[in-house]
């Protein structure tokens, strides 16, 4: 079975945004975690878990960013041939 072009890039597409979501919703998991099972001084935040909040932080925004970029993509390339296709018809 021979793969065209577009189903190859699809594939390697659909490994990158699984990959990435995958990596969001660990990032998310552990900041619960470290939220709610690490006690914490009522008054302020450990200097240690602002820095760990903000790496978590900056990795989620990088996630999100980079799904966004390669599904809004992949998305404005689909409907281009999908209108492409409207015009050749008509």
């Amino acid at each position: 079975m021979r793969l065209t072009t577009e189903e190859i890039e699809v594939r390697v597409w659909a490994w990158i945004v699984m990959t990435l979501a995958f990596i969001l919703v660990l990032s998310v998991i552990a900041i619960l975690g470290a939220v709610i099972f690490v006690e914490q001084d009522m008054e302020k935040i450990a200097p240690i878990d602002t820095a760990f909040l903000a790496i978590m932080k900056d990795i989620m925004l990088l996630c999100i960013g980079a799904i966004g970029g390669i599904v809004g993509r992949k998305g404005a390339y689909a409907a281009a041939n999908m209108m492409k296709k409207e015009e050749v018809q008509s």
